[in-house]
């Protein structure tokens, strides 16, 4: 049963376009493609698709990556055609090429790379304390942060889970700071709770920020590796 595997872009119009949405969107232009997907058996069958690591609410995103299973072989310049034609509004197909992979989506995908970049940071003075924001927290040897839910308070260390250095940028009116962030069995943090840090223990200037996921990658014993490498 041939496998294809597809990169798309999550654009600023869906972003709040929930995951079991986002999935139900994917569903529906494969149907519309009338590309030959692959189903479950049983009582209740549905398409042969697993997704990458859930997108959080509000971000955006440059690939987001989906499995599909098809009941017969389809050369790969049609399936790429056809599945555009037929992508909502926001949503743009990056790539998609035949895998023979059973590698998960979810559990190899480990890592993830975000930027959020702030604006209305006007000033030398706004954007040397971003910049000292974001170097004090790099130089910390921990970072801690509580995360409050219906459950309770949840104490987390963010340096357990930043991977390498944070970057920044600084741009008319604006300041982006790209960091990878590691998802664990444990559990992960949101790149929200990694600004929200920076501006509540670090000085960093408040403003509207925008969030999105820029890469994922799987962290192996043989090093970093992309989804099409998995």
């Amino acid at each position: 049963m041939e496998k294809f595997r597809i990169a798309l872009k999550k654009g600023e119009a869906v972003k709040y376009v929930g995951h079991l949405d986002f999935g139900r969107a994917i569903e529906r232009a494969f149907r519309r493609a009338k590309l030959p997907v692959a189903y479950s058996v049983g009582f209740n069958p549905h398409m042969r698709l697993s997704f990458g690591p859930a997108l959080g609410v509000g971000i955006a995103s440059e690939a987001e990556y989906v499995d599909v299973e098809m009941s017969e072989a389809v050369d790969a310049k049609q399936f790429s055609r056809s599945l555009s034609e037929k992508l909502p509004p926001g949503l743009v197909l990056v790539a998609a090429q035949p895998v023979s992979s059973n590698a998960s989506l979810a559990a190899e995908l480990n890592l993830a790379a975000y930027q959020a970049r702030t604006t209305g940071l006007v000033g030398a003075e706004q954007v040397a304390a971003a910049e000292a924001a974001v170097k004090r927290l790099q130089q910390s040897e921990s970072v801690t942060y509580l995360r409050r839910s219906p459950k309770g308070i949840k104490t987390m260390d963010l340096k357990n889970y930043l991977v390498g250095e944070l970057e920044t940028e600084a741009a008319a009116e604006s300041f982006a700071v790209r960091f990878w962030l590691r998802m664990t069995p444990g559990g992960a943090v949101k790149p929200q709770e990694v600004m929200r840090a920076l501006v509540e223990q670090f000085g960093f200037p408040v403003g509207d920020t925008a969030y999105c996921r820029m890469a994922l990658r799987a962290e192996t014993n043989a090093g970093q590796k992309t989804a099409f490498e998995i």
